[in-house]
């Protein structure tokens, strides 16, 4: 009995040694859901926002007549990914998480399992590997599989908590009035004057003519778009240019650019969006939600580190191309001052942002709440 029981182990041991692995397949799948469809980022990268909730599908098939009573298997990922469960409490952008699971696979059998992550905080994470071990029925083997995934997602910050009835009615709007353009804009009726004989038929107005007795024409006003130049300092203080700021203070101030181009694009209004980060963001006008999108995907990409003084930062801009300056910030310095009260001076709608700053003497200051991560 004891030379029949070592001939099993013993075989059984070889078999799980070389065949465990063989024929055993493995899949990994990272989706959203919106709206009931599958939405996933451009090319290979599966985008969504900060607390959403995405399915990371895992697929574990055996091909093989040999059964598997143990098969675990191991997802290295960021610790910024909180899966339905978890209760580590530790965050750090370096760290890595590991998330487990064990099978049971008979001769030819496919399993399929299901997580629930949800992302904490913006930014691009990877799903770096997962390694793949196989046991036999005593627990003698421990064969092992590293399956590299390399499957990346982009988490998009969302808006800052800011109640609308903080900001003023209109001071982000698509046209304003102006004294005087090159052409009136037709969309925008001011009311009715003479009609002097210049003008098309097509702009006479015919109740307002009824009511006076003679020929009244439209009167159109001379109007101007809004363009708004959001400027985010990720520049932790005045003489702090080469740290790094802190996670909960970055993360408000990224909201709050987040919750400005969510504002533009309400109203239809132009923005621009102007970073220091290393490879400086310069401003480029547009409007609409392809044009937040990609703005968003700018946010979420940033590291965090300061490229530039945020006053040599300033000095390079050109305002003149805007009607709003949005200044965000975690301090405001002489310079800084200056610059953005001298646009206050002469017309320019300035508004700064901040989660530290609490008053300025040439504009009103938002507060925006910092986010406590754990």
């Amino acid at each position: 009995m004891a030379a029949i029981l070592a001939a099993v182990l013993l075989g059984q041991y070889f078999i799980y040694q070389h065949r465990g692995l063989k024929r055993l397949n493995y899949t990994l799948i990272l989706k959203r859901r919106d709206c009931g469809g599958v939405i996933a980022g451009s090319g290979a990268v599966v985008e969504a926002f900060e607390d959403e909730e995405l399915e990371l599908i895992e697929e574990i098939d055996n091909a093989k007549l040999l059964p598997l009573p143990w098969v675990r298997t191991e997802i290295s990922c960021s610790r910024w990914l909180t899966f339905h469960g978890s209760r580590d409490t530790r965050k750090d952008d370096t760290q890595k998480g590991l998330i487990s699971g064990i099978f049971t696979l008979r001769s030819r059998q496919k399993c399929r399992r299901t997580w629930k992550i949800k992302a904490e905080k913006r930014g691009m994470f990877t799903l770096d590997d997962v390694s793949v071990t196989v046991s036999d029925l005593f627990g003698l083997v421990r064969s092992a599989r590293v399956i590299r995934l390399g499957q990346q997602l982009r988490i998009l910050p969302t808006p800052a908590e800011i109640e609308p009835g903080e900001m003023s009615g209109d001071a982000f709007i698509g046209d304003i009035p102006v004294r005087r353009f090159v052409l009136p804009d037709p969309f925008v009726i001011s009311g009715a004057r003479e009609y002097t004989g210049r003008e098309p038929m097509n702009r006479i107005h015919w109740a307002q003519s009824a009511r006076s007795g003679s020929l009244m024409v439209y009167c159109n006003e001379f109007t101007t778009e809004r363009r708004v130049l959001i400027l985010l300092n990720i520049q932790r203080s005045f003489h702090g240019e080469r740290q790094q700021m802190s996670v909960p203070v970055l993360e408000a101030l990224i909201k709050g650019a987040a919750y400005m181009m969510e504002r533009c694009t309400q109203s239809h209004t132009e923005f621009a969006l102007s970073v220091n980060s290393p490879q400086p963001i310069l401003p480029t006008p547009g409007e609409g939600y392809g044009h937040k999108m990609n703005c968003l995907r700018m946010l979420a990409e940033l590291s965090g580190e300061c490229g530039e003084h945020i006053d040599d930062h300033i000095s390079r801009l050109n305002f003149r191309d805007h009607t709003d300056v949005v200044f965000i910030s975690s301090f405001l310095d002489d310079k800084c001052s200056e610059v953005l009260r001298s646009l206050s001076e002469n017309g320019t709608c300035v508004s700064v942002f901040s989660t530290e700053i609490e008053d300025a003497d040439f504009c009103e200051v938002w507060h925006i709440r910092k986010k406590m991560l754990r």
